[in-house]
C-alpha cells in the first residue's frame, strides 16, 4: 500500500516539477530520460529494466489511469482499452494529457471497436503527440495541440510534419512518405472534433470570443485541404511511388510451397499422435493451431489479420453445404466431389467486406482434433478465436506464425512465403490461366478485394510482364514482322531467340576478327544466288536471308560438349581457333557446321 502510494505521489510531483523521482536509484550519473514510467503502477524505471518490471507488475487498475490526464475528463472507453496499451514514453504521455488528442482518440474508437483497432488508435495518437512534441521545440508559446491547430500556425506543422517525416532538403526526399500523407487526414479530424468541443459550449457560443475561435479552425481546415498538397504530399507521393516502381517483387517458388506444404503436413500429423497420447501437451497443441492456421492461410490466401480473427462460434455454427441440386447439371463431377469436402463460411473483411474461407477436408479433421483437447489449455483464460492459442485470450498474430514456420520448413526463400506475396502469386498464376471476366469477378471476390485492385495491385509485376511480354512485342515491330503475327495474343507469339544469338555471335566473331563487313560480307546458309557487294554503287533494298537450319545429330552433341567441358563449367564462349581445331579432329562428324555455330551451341549451354 505504502510502495503503491510513494509512486502516485511521485508521479504527481514528477509531472508538476519536471523531475524524475526512481524507484531504485544508480550510483552512476543519469538523466531524466533514461528513466520511463510503468503505465501499471506509475512508477519511474530505467529503459533496460522497465520490460523486466511490466512483466510481473500486477498494480494496474484502470481508474488510476485517470492520473495520467487529470486536468481532463477522458473517455472511459479510451482510459480502459487504450491507455493500457500504449508504450511508455515521452509520447505516449503527452498523447494522453492532451484533451483535444483524447478527444480524436475516442471518437475513432466509438466507429472503430474491434478489438484488434486499440494498437490503431493508440498509434494516431501517438502521430498527433510527435507533431505536437516537434511543434513545441520550436514554438515556446504552444502547450495543447488546440493552441496548435491554428492559422497562423500552419507554417509550423508542415515544418513539424518535415522533422518527423525525416525529410532531407538536399536530396528532396521523405524517410517516411507514408506519414507525411496520412497525417493530414488526422489533423484535419482533430479540426473537426476540436470544432464539435467549440460548438457544444452552447451557453459560451454566442461571445465573439467562440465566434472567432470556430472561424480560425476553419480557416485551418482550409489551408489543410488546399495547401497540404503542395507543401507535402506532392513530394511524399513523388517519394512513394519511386519506390514502388523499383521495388523488386519476390513471389514464393513452386519448390518452396511444395516443401512448406509438406512441412506442415508432417508437422500436423506428428502434432495429432502426440496430442493422442497426452491430451495436456501444451506444445503440441500450439503447434497443431499453429499449423492448422498455416494450412489455411496457404489453401485459402487471406489477409493474416482476418483470418487470425476467426470467432470459434462461427466456426461450429458453418455446415458443408449440399443443397445444390438445382445447380448439378452445371457443374463437373469434379466439382461436385469438391463441394462436398470443402467447408465454407464467411468472415469479415477490408472494408467490412464479406469474404469467404474454405476448409479442405484433413484440415477439418484436425480442427476436430484441437477442439477435442481445446479445453485442456482454456480453464484459466477465456479465448473466444479459432486460432487462440493457450495462455492468451487475444488471437494469434498471424504473419509472425507464418514467418516462423516458413523458416523452420526449409524453404530456400522463406522471406517470399508472406501473407501479401502469396495473393500476388494466385493473382499472378491466374494470368496464365485463360480466365474469363466473370472468373476474374468471383476469384477478385473470394479474395476480398475489387476487381480494380485485383488488377492494379496483385497481378503479374510489370517488370516480369514488361520484360517478357512488351519486349517481344517491340522486337516484332523492330524487325517489320508484324503482319506476320496477325490475330495472335502476345502470348501465343513465339520468337526464335537462337537466330538472333547467332546472328549476335556473328557479330561479334566479325569484330573480333577485325573484318570489314562492308568489303567482306559473310555468307549465310541458304540458296539465295550470290551475296551483292556492299561498295557496289548501286543500292538495292535488304532483304531478309533465308535460313536453312540443320538439325544437330547425337554425336555432335556429345563430342561438342565433351571437347568443351570445362568451358561450359566456367560459362566461358570458346574461341574461333578452338572451334576449328575440333572440327578439325572430327571432319567427317561435324562437315555440316561450322566454328560460330559450334560456339553458340556452347553459349546456349552454360545460358540456360
Amino acid at each position: 500500500m505504502m510502495t503503491a502510494l510513494r509512486k502516485k505521489g511521485n508521479f504527481i510531483f514528477n509531472e508538476s516539477e519536471g523531475t524524475t523521482e526512481k524507484v531504485v536509484r544508480k550510483s552512476e550519473i543519469c538523466t531524466n530520460t533514461d528513466y520511463k514510467m510503468c503505465p501499471k503502477c506509475f512508477g519511474y524505471y530505467s529503459k533496460k529494466q522497465l520490460w523486466r518490471h511490466k512483466k510481473h507488475c500486477n498494480s494496474f487498475n484502470p481508474e488510476n489511469a485517470s492520473l495520467l490526464n487529470n486536468k481532463s475528463k477522458v473517455d472511459s472507453h479510451l482510459r480502459e482499452k487504450v491507455f493500457p496499451h500504449m508504450r511508455c514514453d515521452e509520447v505516449s504521455i503527452v498523447a494522453q494529457k492532451d484533451s483535444l488528442i483524447c478527444g480524436y482518440g475516442a471518437r475513432y474508437l466509438r466507429i472503430h471497436r474491434e478489438k484488434h483497432h486499440i494498437h490503431i488508435v493508440s498509434r494516431k495518437m501517438r502521430e498527433l503527440a510527435r507533431i505536437l512534441i516537434e511543434a513545441k521545440k520550436k514554438n515556446g508559446e504552444i502547450v495543447s495541440m488546440a493552441n496548435l491547430l491554428q492559422p497562423d500556425h500552419y507554417d509550423l506543422i508542415v515544418e513539424s510534419t518535415k522533422v518527423v517525416a525525416a525529410y532531407d532538403e538536399k536530396t528532396d526526399e521523405y524517410k517516411s512518405p507514408t506519414f507525411a500523407m496520412n497525417i493530414v487526414k488526422s489533423l484535419k479530424d482533430a479540426c473537426d472534433v476540436f470544432i464539435t468541443q467549440v460548438l457544444k459550449k452552447k451557453k459560451h457560443f454566442g461571445t465573439v470570443q467562440y465566434a472567432s475561435m470556430e472561424a480560425d479552425i476553419k480557416t485551418l481546415l482550409h489551408l489543410l485541404t488546399t495547401n497540404w498538397q503542395y507543401d507535402i504530399s506532392s513530394v511524399a507521393a513523388s517519394n512513394l511511388n519511386t519506390k514502388k516502381w523499383n521495388k523488386v517483387t519476390m513471389i514464393p517458388l513452386a519448390t518452396d510451397l511444395k516443401i512448406f506444404k509438406d512441412y506442415m503436413t508432417k508437422k500436423g500429423r506428428s502434432s495429432v499422435e502426440n496430442l493422442e497420447r497426452d491430451p495436456h501437451d501444451k506444445k503440441s497443441y500450439t503447434d497443431l493451431v499453429e499449423v492448422i492456421y498455416c494450412k489455411v492461410l496457404l489453401l485459402n490466401r487471406k489477409r493474416p489479420g482476418e483470418l487470425q480473427r476467426l470467432q470459434l462460434h462461427m466456426y461450429n455454427k458453418a455446415e458443408i453445404q449440399t443443397n445444390y441440386e438445382e445447380f448439378s447439371d452445371t457443374v463437373s463431377p469434379t466439382e461436385k466431389i469438391l463441394m462436398k469436402k470443402f467447408k465454407r463460411l464467411v468472415i469479415r473483411g477490408k472494408r467490412d467486406r464479406g469474404v469467404p474461407v474454405l476448409f479442405s477436408d484433413d484440415v477439418q479433421k484436425e480442427i476436430d482434433v484441437a477442439l477435442k483437447y481445446r479445453d485442456n489449455f482454456f480453464q484459466d483464460v477465456e479465448n473466444n478465436y479459432l486460432f487462440g492459442l493457450p495462455g492468451y485470450s487475444s488471437p494469434m498474430i498471424g504473419y509472425k506464425i507464418l514467418a516462423k514456420h516458413a523458416n523452420k520448413s526449409g524453404a530456400k526463400n522463406p522471406s517470399a512465403i508472406t501473407a501479401t506475396k502469396l495473393r500476388k502469386h494466385l493473382a499472378t498464376i491466374t494470368q496464365v490461366l485463360n480466365m474469363s471476366d466473370s472468373d476474374i469477378e468471383q476469384l477478385a471476390t473470394f479474395m476480398g478485394h475489387t476487381e480494380r485492385v485485383h488488377r492494379n495491385e496483385y497481378r503479374l509485376p510489370d517488370d516480369v510482364f514488361q520484360t517478357a511480354r512488351i519486349c517481344k512485342l517491340l522486337s516484332i515491330m523492330e524487325k517489320g514482322q508484324g503482319a506476320q503475327y496477325k490475330g495472335k495474343t502476345l502470348a501465343e507469339i513465339e520468337l526464335n531467340m537462337e537466330e538472333d544469338l547467332l546472328e549476335e555471335a556473328e557479330k561479334e566473331a566479325v569484330d573480333d576478327e577485325n573484318f570489314e563487313e562492308d568489303l567482306y560480307p559473310v555468307e549465310v546458309d541458304g540458296d539465295d544466288g550470290p551475296s551483292t557487294s556492299a561498295s557496289s554503287e548501286r543500292v538495292h533494298p535488304k532483304k531478309k536471308t533465308k535460313v536453312t537450319r540443320v538439325p544437330w545429330t547425337e554425336e555432335q552433341k556429345s563430342k561438342t560438349m565433351s571437347f568443351f567441358r570445362k568451358h561450359i563449367q566456367n560459362k566461358k564462349p570458346p574461341k574461333r581457333n578452338e572451334c576449328e581445331t575440333l572440327i578439325k579432329t572430327y571432319p567427317q562428324v561435324f562437315h555440316n557446321k561450322d566454328w560460330l555455330k559450334l560456339k553458340v551451341f556452347v553459349q546456349n549451354k552454360y545460358s540456360k
